[in-house]
């Protein structure tokens, strides 16, 4: 019995395109977690001291690196972004939505 050749991507084979999709639901977990370090930063301006401490920027911050890895793993081709690295910059993304809020509460 032979097997037939096949020069197409087996069924199993990890696949670009559902880290692209995930890259983009990252960026939309950005636009809620952004929506929750303003809320975090506001409530701290009305009920602390008024200003802004280094926490706070650190979460906007952080944000703003998770919006750029998503474009990254989202936009880069396939051919000069290997699969494991694409994978590292989603978990990266995502780490980054977790983090932004938490940072800010510090503040």
């Amino acid at each position: 019995m032979t097997t037939p050749a096949h020069d197409g991507p087996t069924p199993t084979a990890p696949s670009s395109r559902a880290l692209r999709f995930l890259a983009l639901g990252g960026l939309v977990a950005l636009f809620v977690s952004l929506v929750l370090t303003a809320i975090v930063v506001l409530d701290d301006a009305i009920s602390g001291d008024g200003v802004g401490g280094p926490a706070a920027s650190a979460g906007f911050w952080a944000l703003g690196l998770g919006a750029l890895a998503g474009v990254v793993a989202a936009a880069a081709p396939r051919t000069a972004l290997a699969y494991r690295a694409r994978a590292g910059v989603v978990m990266a993304e995502y780490t980054l939505v977790l983090v932004a809020p938490l940072i800010a509460l510090m503040d």
